[in-house]
């Protein structure tokens, strides 16, 4: 029984804990129709009322908790603190409405917001390095700002005609433009009610309120902007790369339509486009890294390595100077993988090593690392990193290749030959493994099985000159000699002059 109880007691202690992180802000807010509004225009500025409310408590309370450090944010976002969490906590809480009632002069409302701490400092950390985002946020609140001093304004107009009992054009202009103010305020209230379903990754949800922000302000750049988003999630990119474009149709300085349809365009395989795209992207936004970033992986794509190297460069100085050093390892990953390109190895190695220390999970790093040690002849290296490699992520086929081929090259031709076999277990369709797992097999004179891998990568690449070599005289060591020659003439008609050497030595 004793032991029962304290179970019980360590139960309830827990549930205690889970409960205490949860943190839940009520607030209610009556709003007096003036002559201009309606029950919707009246719901729309008491539900705007309550949000901005409930998000000022939020700013408020993780200011004094001290969920977040001024460290943490930095900079300019330090200043009115609370603010500017309430700000972009938009982005992230959901609001909820308990209850309503209208009575045709009064509209009251009672809502809440529910956080948990752990949760809510994570999500707010992660956003606030999205600098994109937290621009957005801030326009959507300059949005709603002024319009709410607008229909402040409109309505001390109107009790200043009513009083004067005057009825004229002017009065129905100024309905127009309230109601148009209204709007502004409904559209908002779908814009944030489509991002809590993007959170929860329900993509055709945020799309119809995306659309409903669209249907109450038709020139919304930012609710065009989150609907494209949400298209690409369910890969409709014809109908994302559409919406992009209004948004920048709407509002050519948005820059960060310019960097999600370049990025579209990037895995499209349009480079040229997704190039300008990124390069409108900085040109409104020039400290934009991840847009530099991008770029120069569209740029290494059409074989443009200097020019990918400048842009990679710029987005590490870039974050260089936010962070006092950089922790974009992508742009280190990538420039040190267009280095290994341009045979600059130990550079390779010094920016993959950086990749590495921001991202110790990066196994394509690793492997790359790899690479260039096998090539400067640290065999025992490369193995170490492509073990690692795999250790990350035992899909990556490239990592078995390329540890194979440090093997090789320390004579441990089973052990290459082993990890090429694993390469291909993953990639039937490797066409250089196979090929190199033929050429460790003739150094152990197993021909009959090089015979078969090189078979298998003439296959998968008709072209493949090495391979017809190879196989040749793979067949001439087995004694087949006029279907080797025939291999070595095959593979110096595509190119490969080491086979005439090999024709003039077996095919006399």
């Amino acid at each position: 029984m004793r032991s029962a109880f304290v179970l019980a007691l360590l139960l309830l202690f827990r549930i205690s804990i889970l409960i205490a992180q949860e943190k839940t802000f009520v607030r209610e807010y009556s709003y007096k129709a003036s002559e201009m509004d309606s029950k919707v225009s009246c719901r729309a500025i008491t539900i705007n009322q309550l949000r901005s409310m409930l998000l000022n408590e939020l700013g408020v309370y993780v200011q004094s908790e001290q969920l977040l450090s001024t460290s943490e944010v930095g900079g300019k976002f330090s200043q009115n603190f609370a603010e500017n969490i309430a700000t972009i906590s938009a982005g992230i809480v959901k609001l909820n409405v308990i209850q309503e009632s209208w009575n045709g002069v009064i509209f009251w409302m009672k809502a809440s917001i529910t956080v948990d701490n752990n949760s809510l400092e994570e999500s707010l950390k992660q956003l606030i390095q999205d600098r994109q985002k937290v621009k957005e946020l801030e326009e959507v609140k300059q949005q709603l700002n002024k319009a709410n001093i607008e229909l402040d304004k409109l309505r001390k107009e109107q009790a200043v005609l009513d009083a004067k009992s005057t009825n004229t054009t002017d009065d129905l202009i100024k309905v127009e433009k309230y109601n148009a103010e209204v709007n502004t305020l409904r559209a908002a209230d779908f814009l944030f009610r489509g991002q809590e379903k993007l959170n929860q990754r329900d993509y055709q949800g945020a799309i119809s309120e995306f659309s409903k922000a669209i249907e109450f302000d038709a020139q919304n750049a930012i609710a065009y902007t989150q609907r494209a988003y949400a298209k690409e999630r369910i890969q409709d990119f014809n109908g994302a790369i559409e919406d992009y474009s209004k948004a920048i149709k709407f509002n050519p300085r948005y820059s960060l339509p310019y960097y999600n349809r370049g990025n579209l365009r990037l895995n499209l395989q349009n480079f040229k486009g997704a190039i300008q795209d990124f390069t409108k992207a900085i040109e409104f936004f020039p400290g934009f890294d991840d847009a530099y970033t991008n770029r120069g992986l569209a740029k290494y794509n059409i074989q443009d390595f200097r020019g990918a190297i400048e842009d990679y460069t710029k987005a590490i100085q870039i974050q260089s100077v936010i962070e006092s050093y950089s922790k974009n390892a992508a742009a280190y990953y990538n420039r040190g993988s267009t280095k290994l390109d341009l045979k600059d190895y130990q550079g390779a190695i010094e920016d993959l090593t950086n990749a590495i220390k921001i991202d110790p999970d990066h196994s394509y790093a690793y492997n790359n690392r790899g690479s260039a040690k096998t090539i400067l002849k640290d065999f025992r290296g490369a193995i170490e990193d492509c073990t690692k490699a795999i250790e990350i992520d035992p899909t990556n086929a490239i990592a078995y290749f390329n540890r194979g081929q440090a093997k090789y090259y320390l004579d441990d031709f089973r052990g290459s030959i082993r990890d090429y076999s694993n390469a291909i277990e993953i990639n039937r369709k490797y066409s250089v493994a196979y090929y190199k797992r033929g050429v460790a097999k003739v150094s152990l004179r197993d021909f009959s099985g090089s015979i078969e891998d090189f078979s298998m990568a003439i296959e998968i690449n008709p072209k493949y000159a090495a391979a017809y070599r190879e196989r040749g005289i793979s067949k001439s060591d087995l004694g087949q000699k006029e279907s080797g020659c025939l291999d070595l003439s095959k593979a110096g008609e595509l190119g490969d002059e080491i086979a005439y050497q090999a024709i003039m030595k077996l095919c006399k």
